[in-house]
């Protein structure tokens, strides 16, 4: 066999088994895990079944290839949630609350996902069977942006701009505040998700609502 064609090869065999991951996702979010069969999934995938088995043992293992690729894409949604705190830091309370507004908007917008919310649902689901894997999808998901937005409100406690005594649970409150309403909503109504306006003005009640909480009752260093 030539090189041209073992590369070909490798190229069927991969087109193949983004074909059975892609089938498989949609399968397992649509039926939940129970409801999904290796059959069905071939049949979607347009290969066969002999094919499914060759590029994965069981159901099992596909379901944890699965979520272990989107778990290892919550760097994108962490990047744009620090990214959303600014470059440099804000001088003024109004400024802050406006960063945090940013901050919180673009976090429901990540997380109010449809498919972010189905695979929340099953991991959530299936998370007895898979408790391994239900931890990893939380320290690299929900667990890490909290870190990521702890991280980011540290210089503003170091400024004394933010008063918390525990900077990490005062990130939580944050996330909390921003998501839990519509999140919650929408983990059992997932064809109510909120429009863009409600999502401004739930950013900003979070943004508002922390700050009242943990923002300094010192006037700004440059007011008067």
């Amino acid at each position: 066999m030539t090189k041209a064609d073992e590369g070909a090869v490798v190229g069927r065999t991969a087109q193949k088994r983004e074909a059975v991951l892609s089938a498989a996702t949609t399968l397992f979010l649509r039926n939940g895990f129970r409801g999904t069969s290796m059959d069905e999934i071939a049949s979607v995938a347009a290969v066969s079944k002999q094919t499914v088995y060759k590029q994965f043992a069981d159901k099992e293992a596909l379901f944890c290839e699965i979520v272990e690729g989107v778990t290892g894409n919550a760097h994108d949604v962490i990047d744009t949630l620090a990214a959303a705190f600014g470059d440099t830091l804000a001088a003024t309370r109004d400024e802050l609350e406006k960063r945090l507004r940013a901050v919180a908007h673009v976090y429901l917008d990540a997380v109010l996902r449809t498919q972010v919310l189905s695979l929340r649902r099953l991991i959530i689901a299936e998370a007895e069977r898979f408790p391994d894997l239900a931890r990893r999808y939380y320290e690299q998901a929900p667990a890490r942006g909290i870190d990521v937005i702890a991280d980011r409100l540290r210089p503003y406690a170091d400024a004394d701009m933010v008063v918390a005594d525990d900077l990490r649970l005062a990130a939580a409150h944050f996330a909390y505040l921003a998501l839990s309403i519509a999140q919650d909503r929408a983990l059992f109504l997932p064809a109510e998700l909120p429009t863009a306006d409600e999502r401004r003005r739930l950013a900003a009640a979070a943004a508002r609502a922390f700050l009242a909480a943990y923002g300094s009752t010192e006037p700004d260093v440059d007011e008067p």
